[in-house]
């Protein structure tokens, strides 16, 4: 290029140049955002459409949809991955959200480049009956072959949680805020639906004895009488596994295992203070606890002590997760002219037999043929299995699905999972509450009692600590003329008066955290405070008549340095909702 002697480089052509510059650059990062957004915006559309196509079977069509969301994705990608890009992330305030933008569209081209097809593979492997077990056997070859895919799904999403977890949504401007907020709560649950996924396909072929059987004990809980962990212990069979085979052996009742005259385990001291010794003398209370791994262990020394019977583990479901279980198998007959369906067997089992049947003998053996029934439809593949595996994983992300083993490697991997079922301790800065209920009227009355709970974090404070404020809403469904129901459900009276709801309600604080504060129908209310596993707990005895409402907070304070989101988990009861919700830090 050519200078004029006579032309001068004044401050003013700099500013217009660096200003021209300036401009160029801006559109170009402007233009990059716009074709981002698009694609990102056509990548939603297109992975809706992946579902649909799934759902109806449609693998061709869901291939050629997973074609345009990863083009989409990668489209998206490209635009935000650049030298401006990289610039961008340290422009003050500005900058967080070009680094949002930027982890996102990462995060979900690697999602449908690496998860979705995998994902794809796993709905095709359903749909062919790999999973559909022929007489009680499942091919443990087949699930050994996928397992390399579905762990590497898993720690991709693993991978993705992580990075979304480095970006403080709060902080970020409208509507990027509410967009990743929304992304980071549906990577979370796919990071535990995965790692619960990827765990059962590690352990399933040895738990399944294809090294040596195996036998477990199957307690099927029963919410209508609540205790922690979902409910009374009614229902009991031995499972026996060899190389994929299950077949059932044993069945009876908490009845045929009690009584003991004393204690067939040393409980630690501060189980024994929050609970009591019956969780070690009566099978009914040895879920008093909402630390599953231990209610098994005591089940299993009472099985073997009292009946010779000698189990490698526990596992454990309600009538809502056999609900879930029979959307797939179809309807079952019970016999006695009684035909069980996803729709009627919650109610049949938990409420309707006990009106019905008035004699406890008689109902156990209606139980048992019941559990029989459905075990049967289940291992011999009846029905729909894509439809039975999702209504299981369904009950298991309600945490109604439990599972323990008494063999330390394979419980290091199940602690932690959706079906692990233990009592939260040290947490990082991840804060744990926990909301837990168990029955006192010795009745089915929890059948009527209908309860959503929540979480929030309200406030940041120093050194990393927040505030929480833990509700609850308590509505009785008991009808007005509740003489007309059996003493099966009522009770006698002897523990609570006939047609009031009466329960034990504890509320876990975080580790190293405390409970502050608690109210009952806004009213300031006192309560004992306890360390159990390090946690404080505040324990509150509740009654409800007929038809009444009762709302419950408790303001609770974390440990210094618990800044992070947390984790809610609470009894399951009868209304279907997910357990071990996150719930989004103040210092975000």
């Amino acid at each position: 290029m050519v200078i004029s002697p006579g032309f001068k480089l004044s401050r003013r052509h700099v500013v217009v140049g660096l200003s021209l510059i300036g401009f160029f650059i801006v559109g170009i990062f402007a233009w990059q955002a716009w074709t981002a957004s698009r694609a990102l915006l056509d990548a939603r559309t297109h992975a809706e459409t992946v579902q649909k196509r799934i759902k109806a079977g449609d693998f061709d069509g869901a291939n050629r949809a997973l074609a345009e969301l990863r083009s989409n994705t990668s489209k998206a990608h490209d635009s935000t991955d650049g030298l401006l890009w990289d610039l961008g992330k340290h422009i003050p305030y500005f900058g967080r959200n070009v680094g949002a933008v930027q982890t996102v569209s990462e995060v979900l081209d690697t999602a449908t480049q690496v998860n979705a097809p995998i994902a794809l593979e796993l709905s095709r492997a359903v749909d062919a009956g790999v999973f559909r077990p022929d007489k009680g056997q499942l091919n443990l070859t087949e699930i050994q072959k996928l397992t390399p895919k579905v762990n590497r799904a898993a720690a991709s999403i693993e991978k993705a949680s992580r990075d979304l977890d480095g970006i403080r949504s709060g902080k970020l401007v409208f509507p990027f805020n509410d967009l990743v907020g929304d992304l980071k709560d549906e990577v979370e649950r796919a990071r535990s639906a995965s790692t619960a996924t990827a765990t059962a396909f590690d352990l399933m072929p040895q738990m399944l004895g294809a090294d040596q059987p195996r036998d477990y004990l199957l307690i099927i809980q029963n919410p209508a009488e609540l205790r922690a962990t979902g409910g009374l212990p009614g229902s009991l069979a031995v499972l026996h596994a060899d190389k994929g085979r299950i077949t059932m052996g044993w069945q009876g009742s908490a009845g045929d295992v009690n009584p003991f005259s004393g204690p067939v385990v040393t409980l630690p001291k501060d189980t024994l203070q929050q609970y009591g010794p019956t969780m070690a003398t009566d099978f009914r209370d040895i879920n008093f606890t909402p630390d599953f791994p231990q209610a098994a262990q005591i089940a299993k020394a009472m099985l073997a002590q009292k009946l010779k019977i000698h189990v490698d583990g526990v596992v454990s479901v309600d009538p809502l997760a056999l609900a879930g279980l029979m959307q797939g198998t179809g309807p079952i007959n019970a016999g006695h002219g009684v035909v069980l369906t996803a729709s009627n067997v919650v109610p049949v089992l938990l409420n309707q037999t006990y009106q019905s049947i008035q004699d406890a003998a008689a109902q156990d053996t209606f139980f048992e043929n019941v559990a029989r029934k459905i075990f049967d439809a289940v291992t011999t593949g009846q029905g729909n299995q894509q439809l039975a595996i999702t209504g299981l994983a369904n009950a298991t992300n309600q945490h109604r699905v439990q599972l323990w083993s008494d063999r330390d490697d394979e419980e290091s991997r199940l602690a932690g999972t959706a079906v692990g079922g233990a009592l939260g301790g040290k947490s990082g800065r991840t804060p744990q509450v926990g909301m837990y209920i168990n029955d006192s009227t010795a009745g089915k009355m929890d059948y009527y009692l209908q309860y959503r709970s929540s979480v929030s974090a309200v406030d940041c404070r120093r050194h990393g600590a927040q505030d929480l404020r833990a509700s609850v809403s308590f509505v009785s469904t008991m009808p007005k003329d509740y003489q007309r129901l059996s003493e099966f459900i009522t009770g006698t009276g002897a523990y609570a008066p006939k047609g009031t709801i009466a329960f034990n309600l504890r509320f876990y604080a975080p580790y190293g955290g405390e409970i502050v504060g608690l109210t009952v129908n806004g009213k300031p209310n006192s309560a004992t405070a306890d360390l159990h596993h390090g946690r404080q707990v505040a324990f509150l005895p509740v009654a409800l008549k007929p038809q009444e409402q009762v709302i419950v907070t408790a303001d609770i304070r974390t440990a210094p340095g618990q800044d992070g989101d947390g984790v809610f988990s609470f009894t399951p009861g009868m209304i279907p909702a997910p357990n071990g919700v996150t719930f989004t830090s103040a210092c975000d």
